[in-house]
Formats: structure tokens, C-alpha cells, sequence
């Protein structure tokens, strides 16, 4: 099955059947609860899936919306020093991505601070000659709940710790008063309109810990474009095993530390942002013996109008509070 927005049946031009059960309904207070308006997602019988052909294509696990331009990295690799260098560092040229990047990375320092001090507790509020001591933020996600975005059986192993400003797109006042510098860059995106802002949205600092690996899956949609800010990444070593799947690197060998994404594998360097599509099948794996640390956020796919935006947070916030995603507060 399909799930499909009737403004994204106006860009392909397809028209379906009637009768078919809505998804959702944005019904207002004066109507009834069983009045379907016409503006409303509805699930579709899909096609056949044809999933084996070689060629890497998103393949979103529970909605997709046509018409928006895919790749699976929106960055150009390497160092963003390497980066500038070239003619297009960012995909297309986006100007929203584009300013989104600029704007994380510029506070790169800041962040980076921010996660010894709150994290791992290396700053001036553990100085013990005053008195005052701050217990570090604990992790505060399950990656192995029922339910979460992250939740297949034996997509982990390892440890995987998550420290949550936004988690399924509700904020962590506690992380905002640890991190306010932090916590101040991503209100800003959100001010410009860039923070994907649905029960489907994230921001957290990401800890993969030595010998620790997510496998292959991909992620609930593609309208979302996942933006890694690196903190700390181990150093790489002489590898020997090659890049899985990898169709165009079978003969390089898979980085220590690393990301694939469709038929493409990345390796992290601190500073410089990465912009993904996790509607593609990816992975990521850190084979070192240290952690490897990201600060991570999702912003709007920019092919996404505004006023598609609003209809798909409707659409999420009722499912939501049906108890359909997520859990109903």
C-alpha cells in the first residue's frame, strides 16, 4: 500500500477511484467526524514493486510523495574545505540547503563544546571548587522500542546513545537549558522554515560507539532531507574488506568509520556537514575501538511547497493523535 496526498495526485495528474478509505481527515470542529473533505490523504492500492534491478531508487517505508528531486547524498564528498574548492558543493546549488549548511557549520565550535560540557560532562559547570556539579544528560531514546522509526528486528548492534533536543518532533526543554547555543541554531532554521517539523522529525546528538553498526533499512519518507554535523570521528585505518553494495567502489575498501547510502559510501570529517536521503536503503557501521559523534537534524525536502507542508502536518498530527504513529500525548 501506498500512502499518497491528494496534492501530490495534482502533480502527476492521476486521478483514483472512488470509495477508497481515507487516511486521514482535517475536518474541522463543525464537522462530523465521518465527513470526509476533499483535501485529505488517502491510502492507494500501489503497483507491483520490481526492488531488484541493480539500481538504487528511494524506497521510503511508509509515505511518498511524487515529483521531489532524489539523490542520496546532497553534499559533495570530503573535508567542506576540499568542498568550496568546487564548483557545486551542494546539490543543484539549493539556496535553502545551502543556507541551512552554512548556518550549522558556522556554529560548529559552539556545538562541539556544547556536547563535552552536557554529554560527557567536561566543562566549566563540573568545576568541583565551587560546588556545583552537573549531571551529565543521559540518553533518552530506545532504538529498540516498539513502534520507533528504528524499531526492525536486528537492525543494531553495538550501542547507539541518542541525546534529543527534538525527538518525533517534540523538544527537550532539558536539553535546551544544557545546550542553549545548540538549541539556539536549530530554532533559527525553523524560524527560516527549513526544521522538518512532523511527529517524523529529529535533532539529537548521535553516539556510535566503537564496534557498533545500524544495518541496511530505510527510512519512513521522502520528505525529509537528514543533515550530519560531525563532532568527532576516529581515525581511519587500512581496510580490507570492500564497500558492500557498493556497484561503483567494489575495488576501494570500506572505511573504518562510514555511511552508505544507495550504491555510495561516505566517509565523516568533523566540521563538515553531510545532507542525505535516508528514503534510500543506507547504513553505518563504526568499526574502531572509540565513539564516532554527530550532531544530527531533518530539514524539509526543498521541493516541498508550503502549502503541502502544512496539509502533511495535519495529516501526521491526526494520525498521531488516532494513536496510528507514535504515541498519543
Amino acid at each position: 500500500m501506498i500512502c499518497s496526498l491528494s496534492v501530490a495526485s495534482k502533480r502527476c495528474g492521476r486521478r483514483y477511484p472512488p470509495g477508497l478509505q481515507p487516511f486521514v481527515s482535517f475536518s474541522s470542529a463543525s464537522e462530523s467526524e465521518d465527513q470526509t473533505p476533499d483535501d485529505a490523504a488517502t491510502i492507494i492500492q500501489g503497483p507491483s514493486l520490481l526492488a531488484s534491478t541493480g539500481i538504487h531508487r528511494p524506497s521510503p517505508s511508509l509515505f511518498q510523495l511524487p515529483g521531489l528531486r532524489s539523490l542520496p547524498f546532497w553534499t559533495a564528498p570530503g573535508p567542506s574545505q576540499q568542498q568550496q574548492q568546487r564548483q557545486h558543493r551542494i546539490a543543484f546549488n539549493d539556496p535553502l540547503i545551502t543556507a541551512a549548511v552554512q548556518h550549522v557549520e558556522s556554529n560548529y565550535d559552539a556545538i562541539r563544546s556544547e556536547y563535552f560540557s552536557a554529554v560527557l560532562g567536561q566543562g566549566e559547570k563540573m568545576n568541583l571548587d565551587d560546588g556545583h556539579l552537573s549531571k551529565p544528560l543521559e540518553p533518552d531514546y530506545d532504538v529498540a522500542s516498539k513502534g520507533g522509526e528504528h524499531a526492525e528486528d536486528s537492525l543494531h548492534s553495538g550501542t547507539w546513545d541518542w541525546h534529543s533536543y527534538i525527538l518525533n518532533g517534540k523538544r527537550n526543554e532539558k536539553f535546551a537549558a544544557r545546550c542553549p547555543k545548540t538549541a539556539q541554531v536549530v530554532d533559527d532554521l525553523e524560524k527560516e522554515g527549513m526544521l522538518f517539523g512532523t511527529p517524523f522529525g529529529f535533532c539529537f546528538f548521535s553516539t556510535l560507539h566503537g564496534k557498533s553498526a545500524i544495518k541496511a533499512h530505510s527510512g519512513p519518507m521522502n520528505l525529509r532531507l537528514r543533515m550530519h554535523l560531525p563532532l568527532v570521528v576516529p581515525k581511519s585505518k587500512d581496510a580490507s574488506s570492500p564497500s558492500p553494495n557498493n556497484n561503483t567502489q567494489d575495488s576501494k575498501p570500506r572505511p573504518t568509520t562510514g555511511i552508505r547510502v544507495a550504491d555510495q559510501t561516505r566517509e565523516w570529517h568533523e566540521g563538515s556537514s553531510v545532507v542525505l536521503d535516508d528514503s534510500y536503503v543506507h547504513e553505518v557501521w563504526n568499526d574502531s575501538e572509540e565513539s564516532r559523534i554527530l550532531f544530527l537534524l531533518d530539514l524539509w525536502h526543498p521541493d516541498v511547497r508550503i502549502e503541502e507542508r502544512e496539509k502533511i502536518r495535519n495529516m501526521f498530527d491526526y494520525a498521531q493523535g488516532k494513536g496510528w504513529i507514535g504515541a498519543s500525548k
